[in-house]
């Protein structure tokens, strides 16, 4: 056969398919209307699932390279510096970030990515994201240049700072100081490059966590689609084996009857999609920004690969009816009289687990508990369909006098699986999205603890630490201060020998000022547990400065700039050794003490860092934490998906049986008696269903939260939504299953009887 003959056998072929599929009978008919929505809401989700893989692609590119643009190119040994750069940090609201401190070494050095020019002497560029979430950033770093263009950040939310030092604070000389002759690596580079935190994950968690998330709904979609109306296509594709079809005639025939459908799901989610990549999109729930620029390959790349994920449904869809069912396989079957006993056993050892799990605590318990509420979910839907027939026997039994409650009634009651089908996906879905909720956003016990001591200092103490100062710099820091401000000074080594451990030194008043004391330890170091009668806030503080166990010194009545300036208060073989650098304790006051040091340590120390005793803790357990906004969102977004598959099969199995209802419309008119119907054979099994569902997954969570993440979020408002939409969901499909079976029903009239 010549190419062009059979070009047009398959053209022929696939207007069978689709003619059969779509004459003028099926066209009337309302299955087929539902079949037609899940075709086009797979190659809705499937657009969706592709964009989603390509922007993820995309947009790490563009960060890498505006990374790779900005890192510093080290000057090789003899080489004369065009600049010197250094890196410090800072934090607003539990969020790290860079704070890059650069100089020129001449009037040709090139200019960092990002920047216009070079800051002046006490100058900083500030990131616009970072000026609009913290407005003190303006005055924070000195004067207000400019801010960062978007060539110099990694993302639009990147939270960033380029400053200059001020006039008398030189950054070279220390070891966290480059000499640098350029900007821009090759490729990204490994090393301590650069805090950004708007979203720092690498591009394989995303595609772990949307295959699972989008993916499974995608290929659940079209497995549901598939088998939809299988009664006549498998009568079809009966008849064809019969007279000798092919599997490349039979897959071609069924191919026809997907393919307009699925290109129409295609388009209808892939053109808003190409729109977003002219103009950037904000990512709900997360806040990201995801820029124009970045998306601007996906201009050509996606509507190709669209062509690609048309042409794949079709012919997985074709794939799925190769082998010949017999007529009726894919129709719901009635209950049998001994249900399977694998659904109980697997709760049951999903309890155990689960108990065992809570019990044991830790990393391997917590591993337990997560298979055990795996095993318990996956048992779950087919004991409530079963639940719900039982519910539908009970409400249709003595007394019954409804016809539209005993049909209904009777059909749920016949039907469990389908009652099981509809509810499997959103049973598992919402609890194990609630339980990840739960577990990401646990904190470790040392994140804990440093958040609720945050709490209470309420950043009335600082710490504040910086590069080796000389007594100069320490005292303009102390000047700087506001007059009710109090501050103490850690020295290391307070033995002789300059080996004991650290000293927080201050006059008597100023150490007061931390807690209740015993005695002012004068003339010789004391353990801080001797010297305060009852631990506070501010004592704990001390432990959480990285220094360990701190001995508490006084130095008489005298001016609190000597006492904490002066390298007097050390000891000989400190000075001897150059060791007399320690941290500042800072005890603020009024609610602009936190700006009020921050200013005066960047005005006057060499790359200082300030901050409240133990907020690394707290920055990096939130940061994890703020990964459950990322898993909300595409769990969503899998969960609607899954939710009107289970309605779309749910009412397909509920139109199957319409045509049984024809004679009793002949007494009837209007649609009441069928949406009674419908609501008696899905609104109240479905009803019955997810209730209890959503109560074992606040169970689980709850079990969660009392024995291994107590300071993991409340799931209930995620299972609250998750049900409210299912409801909705199934509320839709009530609706529409009264309304459409009242249409397919009334066209029958009776005759020769």
């Amino acid at each position: 056969m010549s190419r062009a003959r059979r070009r047009g056998a398959t053209a022929q072929l696939l207007a069978v398919g689709r003619r059969a599929s779509a004459g003028p009978a099926r066209r009337r008919d309302p299955r087929r209307t539902v079949q037609t929505l899940c075709l086009v809401l797979t190659g809705v989700a499937a657009a969706l699932l592709v964009w989603s893989v390509q922007t993820v692609h995309a947009v790490h590119e563009g960060r890498d390279a505006r990374i790779a643009s900005r890192i510093p190119v080290a000057a090789a040994p003899g080489v004369r510096p065009a600049a010197w750069w250094s890196e410090s940090d800072d934090s607003w609201r539990e969020r790290d970030f860079s704070v890059v401190y650069v100089e020129p070494a001449g009037p040709s050095a090139p200019l960092p990515p990002g920047l216009p020019r070079w800051p002046a002497p006490g100058e900083a560029f500030v990131s616009p994201a970072l000026l609009d979430a913290m407005p003190s950033a303006a005055t924070r770093y000195g004067g207000l240049a400019g801010t960062v263009s978007a060539e110099g950040l990694a993302d639009a939310g990147e939270l960033f700072v380029y400053v200059r030092p001020p006039s008398g604070v030189r950054i070279q000389g220390y070891g966290t100081t480059l000499g640098v002759t350029g900007f821009g690596a090759a490729r990204p580079v490994d090393g301590p490059y650069f805090l950004s935190q708007s979203f720092d994950r690498p591009a394989g968690d995303l595609y772990w966590l949307l295959a699972p998330q989008l993916g499974l709904p995608v290929a659940v979609l079209l497995i549901v689609a598939s088998r939809l109306g299988a009664r006549q296509r498998d009568e079809r594709l009966a008849v064809l084996y019969a007279i000798g079809a092919g599997r490349s005639v039979r897959a071609r025939i069924a191919a026809g009857e997907c393919v307009r459908p699925l290109g129409a799901g295609v388009l209808l989610g892939g053109v808003p999609l190409v729109a977003v990549t002219l103009t950037g999109v904000r990512l709900p729930l997360t806040g990201y920004e995801v820029s124009a620029a970045d998306l601007a390959p996906l201009r050509w790349q996606f509507p190709l690969a669209l062509a690609l994920v048309w042409a794949a449904l079709c012919l997985l869809f074709a794939a799925l009816h190769l082998r010949v069912r017999p007529a009726g396989a894919g129709r719901p079957r009635p209950a049998r009289r001994r249900p399977s006993a694998w659904p109980a056993v697997l709760c049951g050892i999903g309890g155990l687990a689960v108990v065992s799990g809570a019990a044991a605590g830790q990393a391997a318990g917590t591993r337990l508990f997560v298979l055990g509420t795996t095993l318990t979910l996956v048992g779950l839907p087919p004991l409530l369909g079963r639940a719900s027939a039982r519910v539908a026997v009970r409400l249709t039994g003595y007394g019954t006098g409804d016809p539209a409650r005993l049909v209904g009634g009777r059909w749920a009651a016949a039907h469990p699986a389908v009652v099981a089908r509809a509810g499997a996906a959103l049973v598992v879905m919402l609890g194990l999205a609630a339980q990840a909720l739960v577990l990401v956003t646990d904190l470790t016990d040392e994140a804990r603890n440093a958040t609720v001591l945050a709490e209470r200092l309420d950043e009335r103490l600082l710490e504040v630490r910086s590069a080796p100062a000389d007594a100069r710099a320490r005292a303009r820091f102390v000047a700087a201060l506001g007059p009710g401000d109090r501050v103490l000074r850690v020295v290391p080594g307070g033995d002789p020998s300059g080996t004991g451990p650290p000293v927080l030194v201050g006059d008597c008043d100023d150490l007061a000022a931390l807690g209740p004391m015993r005695s002012c330890p004068r003339g010789r170091a004391v353990p801080a547990q001797e010297v305060y009668r009852e631990r506070t806030p501010r004592t704990e503080a001390l432990r959480w400065m990285g220094f360990g166990p701190v001995h508490v010194r006084a130095t008489g009545p005298a001016v609190r700039s000597a006492a904490v300036r002066s390298p007097s208060v050390w000891s000989p073989a400190v000075r001897e050794q150059g060791r007399e650098h320690g941290p500042f304790v800072v005890l603020t006051s009024g609610p602009e003490g936190r700006e009020r040091a921050e200013r005066a340590a960047r005005a006057t120390l060499p790359l200082p860092h300030v901050g409240v005793p133990g907020d690394e803790n707290v920055i990096g357990g939130h940061a994890r934490a703020r990964q459950a906004d990322w898993v909300l969102l595409v769990a969503t977004a899998g969960f609607l998906l899954l939710a009107f598959t289970g309605a779309a099969g749910l009412l397909h199995a509920f139109l199957d049986r319409a045509d049984e209802l024809r004679p009793l419309a002949g007494y009837t008119s209007g649609v009441g008696f069928h949406l009674r119907v419908a609501w008696w054979g899905m609104g109240v099994p479905m009803a019955c269903a997810l209730g209890p569902a959503a109560l074992v997954a606040g169970l689980l969570a709850g079990v969660n939260l009392g024995f291994l993440s107590p300071s993991g979020s409340s799931p209930l408002g995620l299972l609250g939504g998750g049900l409210a939409v299912a409801l909705a969901v199934c509320a839709a499909a009530t609706v529409g299953g009264g309304l459409l079976s009242a249409g397919f029903t009334h066209r029958w009239v009776p005759r020769g009887d």
